[in-house]
């Protein structure tokens, strides 16, 4: 099977997910893709602000520590395979998968490494686009989405804020077909997640990313021997959340979570 990874070049929590499909598949992946991080923000000045509003002054500098500690270690460190990783082109490099860089999904560059790798399978992990009909129907064995969350609930972004914030005492990870919406395809496996006391946004988000490998591992694997059982993921069942507020942000807050 010839895979292609969909991704977004973010330093803190993707690279080490990443790595982990990559020890389990490197033999079959061809490319990743990777588009900027606040793609889907409108850009990087839009998704400054909306994050500032969202983590308070005090959390966006620690978040900003932690990014330019990452990106700063990322060139000066060259890991193995068995490492800690600070960004996406690390991890292709470690595991000699080709790397590229788009800033749209939608435009012709995909298309000509989709004409030069020729993949079987799309694995989408946090790809922060709409990847469309018409590059979905270019892929024999169909595209496939992580999101962390237990669909249909919580579709959307930032799915461990919401749990979080509606104090769930436990969410999951759900791995299932891309469709002409957002988070709207058949699940073909989810796998749960417990939500500790202590549970803060970013520890939070480091087990749903690291379910979210093993699960998307295990989805490739029945893929692969046909023995895939999907099951609906129904509209009619969503619960659907967008970028938080400030207004979200003070009521995470005094719900007595904590970002880091």
């Amino acid at each position: 099977m010839r895979i292609i990874i969909l991704t977004q070049n973010e330093n803190l929590y993707l690279p080490r997910s990443l790595a982990a499909v990559c020890r389990a598949l490197n033999s079959e992946l061809v490319c990743i893709v990777a588009s900027p991080a606040m793609s889907t923000h409108g850009g990087a000045l839009q998704g400054f602000i909306k994050h500032l509003r969202l983590f308070g002054l005090k959390g966006t500098m620690t978040m900003g520590s932690h990014v330019i500690r990452a990106r700063f270690v990322s060139i000066f460190y060259h890991p193995g395979p068995d490492s800690s990783f600070y960004s996406i082109k690390q991890v292709a490099n470690t595991f000699s998968v080709p790397y590229h860089k788009i800033r749209k999904v939608k435009n012709d560059q995909l298309h000509h490494l989709l004409d030069k790798y020729k993949p079987d399978l799309l694995v989408s992990m946090s790809c922060p686009q709409i990847i469309g009909k018409r590059i979905r129907d270019r892929i024999p064995l169909g595209c496939i989405n992580v999101h962390g969350a237990p669909l249909p609930r919580y579709r959307g972004l930032m799915p461990a804020f919401w749990a979080l914030r509606n104090g769930e005492t436990k969410t999951a990870v759900s791995v299932h077909d891309l469709g002409a919406r957002l988070d709207d395809g058949d699940i073909i496996l989810q796998r749960e997640v417990k939500i500790l006391p202590e549970d803060t946004w970013d520890s939070l988000v480091c087990k749903t990313k690291k379910a979210g490998a093993q699960a998307l591992i295990d989805a490739v694997q029945q893929i692969k021997e046909g023995t895939v059982k999907r099951k609906p993921n129904p509209d009619s069942e969503a619960t659907y959340f967008s970028f938080p507020t400030a207004r979200d942000h003070r009521a995470f807050l005094k719900a007595g979570r904590r970002f880091f």
